[in-house]
């Protein structure tokens, strides 16, 4: 008897190369545990705010104080991701623009300044206790190091910078941040400094 032979196998289709996983975004930094004179600290100044607000014939409404809130548990300074990312935790899905409608009526209240440089938010140390016509040019010190940014109560040098800026250059600045070395930072370069130059004699 003759044998059936049994057809070839096809040949097997070559595998589709996996593409490699996307990074996970990186997460945001995680928020210090408050103590309790910090949050009396903060619930005092989201109460001198409302009272501004309130000044100044508008509303500081429940989404406008907890974005302001969330800026100050953080410190007082954050990018608008970190308070997106902390808005989410707390009500899940919350749009982008949610938070930066906040942040802009912040910012026109003065409230808060924005750190251009660094694409930051902070909140504004001298806002909540101002008048409610009160206007003042933002002086951001910004470390090139740290990321540190300290807003100082110099306004008379960011004013006379501003209309100096105005007078002769038509130049309409809104708020100055200067660049440089904190004070910890520029320590710590003149104690490195001073270490390598002990080294070299």
């Amino acid at each position: 008897m003759s044998r059936t032979r049994k057809p070839a196998a096809p040949p097997a289709a070559p595998s589709t190369p996996v593409a490699p996983a996307s990074p996970a975004p990186e997460a945001s930094p995680a928020k210090a545990p408050l103590t309790r004179a910090q949050r009396a600290l903060i619930a005092s100044r989201l109460n001198e705010a409302e009272q501004l607000c309130n000044d100044r014939g508008t509303l500081l409404t429940p989404l406008r104080r907890e974005v302001l809130k969330l800026l100050l548990e953080r410190g007082g300074s954050a990018k608008a991701y970190d308070l997106h990312d902390d808005m989410r935790n707390a009500h899940g899905r919350v749009a982008p623009m949610t938070v930066y409608r906040a942040l802009d009526f912040l910012m026109q209240m003065q409230l808060v300044h924005r750190v251009d440089s660094l694409n930051v938010f902070i909140a504004c140390s001298h806002g909540e206790t101002a008048a409610a016509d009160h206007q003042h040019d933002a002086l951001m010190l910004v470390c090139t190091r740290c990321d540190k940014v300290v807003e100082q109560a110099a306004h008379e040098v960011a004013s006379r910078l501003t209309s100096e800026l105005a007078e002769r250059f038509g130049f309409a600045a809104q708020g100055v941040e200067v660049k440089g070395l904190c004070r910890d930072c520029a320590a710590t370069d003149q104690r490195t400094s001073g270490s390598s130059e002990t080294a070299r004699r």
